[in-house]
């Protein structure tokens, strides 16, 4: 919070007084233990978006942002031995980043075609910041790239899953590859070749330790959120989650108990399940390697039309429908 104070004030906006009005005060900053609510976060950034008048703003947010706002989380990225196991550290403590970021935004990556590829999934829940949240993504997985490879990612293209905003000249400057608005997904390619080749600052030992670290600091920040801890278990293997009393039986609490505590977070069980499986169904339809039938049977559907109807329920689109707008130029 108090760098993205620091980063509005650059920007000409009377911070202290933004985060104020939300009951953010110097002394609230000033202790470490004082947690920012998740309202008091969305009410500063939308303040800010007003305040500004820069619909742009999320772009500029992820390109500025500072190493020291990712602390180990950086240097796991940073220490992996190459750009794709950076990326899978990456992702798999994404909600080590920020209050969107693995929760109301997800990322995947996936290689199409010869490229990689980042994939970019924001719900609806963000409302008015859903731009600006998922610009934030992307140039800062430019950042980040930037501070792993220890030179600009190599992108080929980006589409995006939204009308071109006012501030579209801005995207071919930034991202230095052909811009598509409007499309089925949010991707951003870039050439595959470069996701095995050593990374620069590459240490085996510093990264098993801050992954430890990393590991260590997600389940602090999110011991009180039940349905993190579920998401937890069930991610071990979306094929066969585990039924609700085993859940429970794990979390120490009774299943009346876990379905009490789920809903007062706006839970239910087969909601989270159905949510892990619609994240691995997206990556999996992004693999032109694997059939329908090969990614139903991955996530744990009998058949093909079951899954059909649980995509279209999740996505309102049939998974070939969904799959060719990923491959489509």
């Amino acid at each position: 919070m108090v760098w993205l104070l620091d980063f509005l004030c650059s920007r000409g906006l009377d911070a202290a007084n933004i985060a104020l009005r939300h009951g953010v005060s110097p002394a609230v900053l000033d202790n470490p233990d004082n947690a920012i609510a998740q309202e008091q976060h969305r009410g500063i950034l939308l303040d800010a978006l007003e305040e500004s008048g820069d619909t742009g703003l999320g772009l500029k947010l992820g390109l500025q942002r500072s190493i020291a706002t990712l602390d180990q989380f950086a240097y796991l990225m940073m220490s992996s031995a190459t750009l794709r196991e950076s990326s899978e550290a990456g992702l798999r403590y994404q909600n080590y980043t920020g209050r969107f970021s693995g929760d109301l935004i997800i990322t995947t990556f996936s290689e199409i075609d010869g490229e990689g590829c980042y994939q970019v999934h924001a719900k609806p829940e963000l409302g008015r910041l859903r731009l600006l949240a998922i610009e934030d993504i992307l140039t800062n997985i430019l950042t980040t790239c930037r501070w792993v490879l220890g030179r600009n990612l190599p992108m080929t293209r980006l589409r995006c899953n939204y009308p071109a905003p006012p501030h579209a000249a801005e995207y071919e400057d930034i991202f230095q590859c052909p811009v598509q608005f409007d499309k089925p997904a949010t991707q951003l390619f870039f050439h595959a070749d470069i996701l095995d080749q050593p990374l620069p600052q590459s240490s085996p030992q510093s990264a098993a330790l801050y992954e430890k670290l990393c590991e260590e600091k997600s389940i602090s920040r999110n011991q009180g959120d039940v349905a993190w801890r579920v998401w937890q278990i069930v991610v071990r293997d979306p094929a066969e989650p585990p039924a609700l009393q085993s859940v429970a039986d794990e979390l120490y609490c009774s299943p009346r108990t876990l379905t009490r505590k789920l809903s007062a977070q706006g839970w239910q069980y087969q909601q989270l399940v159905d949510q892990v499986r619609e994240i691995h169904a997206r990556r999996y339809l992004s693999d032109p390697t694997l059939s329908i039938t090969q990614v139903s049977q991955r996530l744990g559907y009998a058949d093909s039309s079951g899954f059909h109807r649980a995509f279209k329920k999740w996505t309102g689109h049939a998974p070939r429908t969904f799959r060719a707008g990923l491959f489509s130029r």
